[in-house]
């Protein structure tokens, strides 16, 4: 039985007082029966028009096709915004991380040719005892610190999260080592670690707490430890104030129920405020780890990875052999031995963070 004589043979129904949904159908004809008898005009234009008025509860739904069209544009746009974005990953980190895997394979010298050598770079890194010593010098520095600056960055954000009287100061002054810039701090901490004219030799000798000039910088066993403890100044306030931020997006009505309860100040701190930072503490860490072991300029003008390479770090030592020795191939392959510790580290902690995310 077609459409049409089905429609013919219902009884007309009294009119619906409800919305109506628009359907779009592929085809001229409609895919529901119609609600009256005879056909209206309107109803003859929609279903000529590839559309047709049907009545569900008061819900507006949009025709099919427009939908579609709606979503293609919809990814368009998308893909138009990210445009800027995709290329400025492809040109600034794309491309010279494959040109350096490139020149990694050559013996390539500045000004001159490079020869395909394969993987004699890294078989001569691998031999070399400097190699070792930077790679071990680098974890050594990297890892005292972050742990310091987390340490001590958790201890001030603690502090100053207290109410007392000219707080705002005291955090205004704690951002201080944090917003000067780089080069700055330390060629300052250069001068007060200088041997004859330094602050801290001066200082130590005029107190009679030394009768002796020491060689902050120029003694093996101070050289990195100096470094690190210029690493922490200039670093903690990041990890201060990003603590500072969570500790106060923290409720304080959670602190005052567990005292209520007989909770300590200790378990206060274990049970509220470390699984409420634990996020954050994981993201600073990420972020100081990948900074501080890719920083160049402490160790560059501190001590330029002396002495006897006891500070020597893999962006000093892929610095001075690509631009001092003028190895480009071994530079290269230096910082690209060290981008998969790097690596697997952001990617445990990225895990770990998403998994605390899907709890």
């Amino acid at each position: 039985m077609s459409y049409d004589l089905f429609f013919r043979s219902r009884t007309p129904a009294p009119p619906v007082e409800t919305s109506a949904v628009r359907l779009t159908t592929p085809r001229a004809r409609p895919i529901l029966p119609a609600l009256d008898g005879d056909m209206s005009s309107g109803a003859h234009e929609a279903v000529a028009g590839r559309e047709r008025i049907v009545p569900v509860g008061g819900a507006q739904v949009r025709p099919r096709n427009r939908l579609s069209l709606t979503v293609r544009g919809e990814g368009r746009l998308a893909y138009a915004l990210l445009a800027p974005t995709l290329l400025v990953i492809l040109f600034l980190v794309a491309y010279p991380f494959c040109a350096a895997i490139y020149l990694s394979v050559q013996d390539k010298m500045v000004g001159a040719p490079g020869r395909w050598v394969g993987l004699a770079n890294y078989a001569e890194l691998f031999r070399d005892d400097v190699f070792a010593r930077t790679a071990w010098n680098s974890v050594v520095y990297t890892v005292v610190a972050v742990a310091l600056k987390f340490v001590l960055g958790l201890t001030m954000a603690l502090v100053l999260d207290q109410e007392r009287r000219f707080n705002n100061f005291f955090r205004t002054l704690l951002f201080v080592p944090w917003a000067v810039p780089v080069i700055i701090v330390a060629l300052n901490w250069r001068w007060i670690f200088d041997d004859l004219s330094g602050f801290l030799n001066n200082f130590l000798i005029t107190t009679h707490l030394s009768s002796n000039i020491i060689s902050w910088l120029s003694d093996p066993g101070l050289a990195m430890g100096c470094v690190i403890a210029v690493v922490v100044w200039a670093g903690t306030p990041f990890y201060s104030m990003t603590f500072l931020a969570g500790l106060q997006a923290i409720p304080r009505e959670l602190y005052e129920a567990a005292e209520i309860d007989g909770a300590s100040i200790v378990q206060q701190f274990l049970h509220i405020t470390v699984p409420r930072l634990r996020t954050i503490f994981l993201t600073t860490v990420m972020l100081s780890t990948i900074w501080t072991a890719t920083n160049l300029q402490f160790v560059l003008v501190l001590t330029r990875g002396g002495p006897a390479s006891r500070t020597e770090i893999f962006p000093h030592l892929a610095y001075t052999t690509a631009l001092g020795a003028r190895r480009l191939g071994m530079g290269a392959a230096v910082s690209l031995v060290f981008f998969p510790l790097l690596a697997i580290l952001i990617l445990l902690l990225t895990r770990r963070m998403l998994r605390q995310a899907d709890e």
